[in-house]
């Protein structure tokens, strides 16, 4: 992409276990450990919904949402050589990590 164009931000909806919703929440976790299913990139939001597998919460949503900002990625080379002992070779390439901040 030439410089003089920007790439628009994009807004990704996730689930997000409560446990880490209220880390998230708090200014504790500032990171996100998520398959590499979707073109993150920095400056893209995640919207993390709040999830729960509750048989008396509808599709498992609490309705408790949190905006955070991606600030940096780790690239799944950089992912592959830290978690290699703990994946199957095929599932290397499946994972990045995110350095997150809140967005007011």
């Amino acid at each position: 992409m030439p410089q003089d164009q920007v790439k628009p931000r994009i807004r990704h909806e996730l689930k997000c276990w409560p446990q880490f919703f209220v880390e998230t929440r708090g200014g504790r976790k500032k990171f996100e450990l998520r398959r590499a299913d979707r073109d993150f990139h920095v400056g893209d939001e995640l919207l993390l919904k709040e999830w729960k597998p509750d048989p008396t919460v509808v599709d498992g949503y609490t309705g408790r949402e949190l905006l955070v900002r991606v600030d940096y990625i780790m690239d799944a080379d950089t992912v592959r050589q830290l978690i290699h002992p703990l994946l199957e070779p095929d599932e290397w390439d499946e994972y990045v990590i995110m350095s997150v901040s809140l967005v007011s």
